[in-house]
């Protein structure tokens, strides 16, 4: 088994840090250049996505899932969320339709 010296590791880190800061310094002269229109093209980027981001379009959807609080199954059109259990839920679980109750007459007719 060799032993490399320990001068060569302090050496290979130093090369390597020379080589670190030759291209940083490379890229500061690149960016000083042409910063400002580097600029300008990322407020453009940084527009369009505003622009196309539609803040409503990120709910998630589990068409066939049972929901873990009313249990009922979320179907396509339904926003749902997901668990830290890993379970599904309504955004807003649909509200419970009960049939009406049947009035009776009772047994003298209504009256």
């Amino acid at each position: 088994m060799t032993e490399t010296p320990e001068f060569f590791e302090e050496e290979r880190i130093r090369q390597q840090s020379e080589r670190l800061r030759e291209q940083s310094e490379g890229g500061l002269l690149q960016d000083r250049d042409d910063a400002p229109e580097r600029e300008i093209q990322e407020r453009d980027r940084e527009h369009r996505e505003v622009e196309y981001l539609d803040p409503e379009a990120n709910e998630a959807h589990a068409p066939g899932q049972i929901c873990a609080r009313c249990g009922t199954v979320i179907i396509a059109g339904q926003d749902a969320r997901l668990r830290p259990d890993g379970r599904w839920m309504h955004e807003v679980c649909p509200p419970v339709l009960r049939e009406a109750p049947t009035q009776s007459t009772g047994p003298s007719g209504g009256a």
